[in-house]
């Protein structure tokens, strides 16, 4: 898995880029290891590192609803 507490996007191209990386190793249990990992940060009371996995996760659900609709590719 991505390292998400190490994650800094510095743009959208970076985001979507991570999203699709985890797709590709992850398939669909990348949103399950993101909530995971959400969880874990929230509990932390790590906001920064909680925002950034909260897009991640946000960007990969987007990616996966887009596949499951037809390739993206």
């Amino acid at each position: 898995m991505v390292d998400v507490i190490q994650f800094e996007p510095d743009s959208a191209v970076d985001l979507y880029s991570t999203a699709h990386l985890m797709i590709l190793h992850q398939g669909e249990n990348a949103i399950q290891l993101l909530n995971e990992e959400a969880e874990n940060l929230r509990n932390r009371g790590a906001r920064e590192e909680l925002n950034a996995c909260l897009h991640l996760l946000r960007v990969v659900e987007e990616l996966v609803e887009m596949e499951d609709k037809g390739p993206i590719h």
